[in-house]
């Protein structure tokens, strides 16, 4: 690859979006160029030039993310941080995008030295934003611990860390916060927090949050008995969702699952939940604990 190309895909990748209404379309754009990202990553790393290595990852990493390829992202991302380069904004943010791949492939230490290297970095060079993302990384692994006051001390110090930098930016803070309020017992408390979630991801165009966020409020719809509300959290989600992401397509089984239960047709819920484990277990995916909380719920009651 020449310099020339690289500096192309840098310059792309720029541009790029995975977390507003434009994402699919831009997973859609560059799919196609994932081996010469990859490339070009390596091409930088090779040179010398550390930070662009970690902008270009940091800038795509989502692209590995949303498609499930967890094993190719972490790749990616290992390129760039393996060049030897000092603190910056955009080490700092693949140092956090390696945390959440390993929280989702169930590497807790992983993540966890991840997330603090990431807090180290951010402290270091006065960068709030990525103060607030590598907390969040943290209070991921605290919520996978158990230890759910650790999860909503630490998302509440991300969010606040995170308003003056919009709502994009508090979107995760609040989400750990509304997830670690709901394992901690406290559903009514956590509906609210989660309805703050899915209004703040709507007015950011966020779909794959907003998809979360219902498939959540469903949950614990579920839970407190709201069974039509359940099935409209779901439903809307269902239609947001893509078929072509591993995890996606598990949860859609696992949140039909929890309506045929809730419903008294167990076995159309035994069915939905061993699909889902299978889809779940051939693409390497661990689940995150709020949902493996309703895995375990679910098979309570078959």
């Amino acid at each position: 690859m020449t310099s020339a190309e690289a500096e192309r895909l840098l310059a792309l990748s720029r541009e790029a979006d995975f977390l507003g209404p434009d994402a699919a379309g831009w997973v859609e754009r560059l799919s196609p160029e994932r081996g010469a990202l990859e490339e070009a990553v390596r091409r930088f790393a090779g040179s010398g030039d550390a930070e662009k290595a970690c902008e270009l990852a940091t800038n795509v990493w989502r692209l590995w993310f949303m498609t499930g390829d967890v094993d190719d992202g972490r790749a990616l991302l290992a390129t760039a941080l393996a060049a030897d380069g000092p603190a910056s904004r955009s080490r700092v943010r693949a140092l956090y995008a390696d945390g959440v791949l390993a929280f989702r492939e169930g590497n807790q230490s992983e993540s966890k030295e991840r997330n603090e290297a990431a807090l180290a970095d951010a402290q270091q060079i006065g960068d709030d934003e990525g103060r607030s993302l590598a907390l969040v990384g943290l209070s991921r692994v605290a919520l996978r611990d158990g230890d759910y006051g650790r999860v909503r001390a630490l998302s509440a110090e991300a969010r606040d860390l995170a308003r003056p930098f919009g709502a994009g930016a508090e979107a995760m803070p609040l989400h750990l916060l509304a997830a670690g309020t709901r394992l901690d017992g406290e559903l009514d408390a956590a509906v609210e927090l989660y309805e703050e979630s899915l209004e703040l991801n709507r007015g950011c165009g966020d779909s794959m949050m907003v998809a979360m966020e219902l498939h959540n409020l469903g949950h614990v719809e579920v839970r407190r008995g709201n069974l039509d509300a359940a099935k409209r959290h779901f439903a809307e989600c269902t239609s947001l969702r893509s078929g072509q992401n591993p995890y996606d397509v598990a949860m859609s089984d696992l949140n039909t699952g929890a309506l045929a239960v809730a419903d008294g047709d167990r076995a159309a819920a035994r069915e939905l939940l061993s699909r889902a484990e299978q889809t779940l277990a051939e693409a390497g995916i661990v689940l995150d604990p709020d949902d493996q909380s309703e895995v375990d719920w679910l098979r309570e009651r078959l």
